[in-house]
């Protein structure tokens, strides 16, 4: 077999290569529809977990007090 002969190197020739884009050249807003989203699903899920943390604490809260009430009578009648 014969032995192939190397390609000429092209390192020495200059290029010039210019780059556009579209997305540089345009305006983009702040805020987009996705991140208004995001952010009203984050709110939601803030108000649901507070709201779920008082309504858990309001029923331990009615729970102690009947707790009590129950204990202070049994403590009074005996």
């Amino acid at each position: 077999m014969a032995k192939k002969l190397p390609r000429p190197s092209n390192e020495n020739r200059k290029v010039h290569i210019e780059v556009e884009s579209w997305r540089w050249e345009t305006a983009s807003s702040r805020f987009t529809w996705k991140h208004w989203l995001a952010l009203v699903i984050l709110l939601a899920i803030a108000i649901l977990l507070a709201f779920g943390f008082l309504i858990v604490a309001g029923v331990i809260l009615v729970v102690a007090i009947v707790i009590n009430i129950v204990l202070f009578l049994l403590k009074k009648l005996s």
